[in-house]
């Protein structure tokens, strides 16, 4: 008999590796930067015996991850986007060119509201996908804040920034906090335009948000927005409990 304990979760992203076991999936991840790195701790996690995979990041990972599992008599489940699973449809006529981490947000997403939803997850990369009725309806993908920081200040002449990561908006009274602030507008006009998206078709919705930016729309939470630690693990937390414990 399959023990959640037994179950690993990768989400290989874009600039990092987390992973948790199906048990702690509510719990903050472990994080590593290499592949390498992952490797060294799983050999210690002598209790696994599946790991479900999610990899958008990383041309190394399936490869090394397969190595490994072989040799440790370890299945190992790589989830890629389909056309369709668990009642969703994805709207791309070919489901292939959609990233799995976008793939499984709406999974996870879908498992949280009955009703028409917009799932936002912020990171490198800001993306957002609507699905009514289990109907993917299409998305957005756009750069996320330090990739828009980063982008002004390497194409600009006299502008510059520094690493701070504001949650709340404000005006900047020098170019660092001007920027900061400009982009942290761009990261919840995604938000915004969301809404008014949703709002044109439906009158009752749900917004979901995750990614390691999410705290860039912390306000919403009070406006009833859902939010949620990593959609990519929360999706295959699903595909797992679907396949060993149906």
């Amino acid at each position: 008999m399959v023990d959640e304990k037994q179950v690993l979760l990768i989400d290989g992203g874009n600039t990092r590796i987390k992973y948790c076991r199906l048990d702690t999936v509510a719990a903050e991840l472990a994080t590593v930067s290499s592949v390498e790195d992952l490797i060294s701790q799983l050999i210690k996690k002598r209790e696994i015996r599946y790991i479900y995979l999610a990899n958008v990041g990383n041309s190394n990972l399936n490869d090394a991850l397969s190595n490994f599992c072989t040799a440790q008599s370890i299945d190992l489940r790589v989830i890629e986007t389909e056309k369709t699973q668990f009642g969703l449809i994805n709207s791309y006529a070919n489901e292939k060119k959609m990233g799995v981490d976008r793939w499984l947000a709406m999974i996870a997403a879908q498992e949280m509201t009955d009703k028409p939803f917009a799932v936002i997850d912020i990171g490198t990369a800001i993306t957002c996908d609507f699905v009514d009725g289990g109907q993917h309806l299409g998305g957005w993908i756009a750069p996320g804040f330090t990739i828009m920081r980063d982008a002004l200040i390497t194409n600009t002449v006299k502008v510059t920034a520094n690493n701070t990561k504001p949650e709340q908006i404000m005006v900047g009274q020098d170019t660092e906090a001007c920027v900061a602030f400009g982009c942290l507008a761009a990261v919840q006009g995604v938000y915004f335009s969301a809404i008014d998206y949703l709002s044109s078709k439906r009158t009752d919705f749900s917004i979901i948000i995750g990614g390691g930016d999410k705290n860039m729309l912390a306000f919403s939470q009070h406006a009833g927005s859902i939010h949620v630690a990593n959609l990519v693990v929360h999706g295959l937390a699903r595909y797992a409990r679907s396949e060993l414990f149906a």
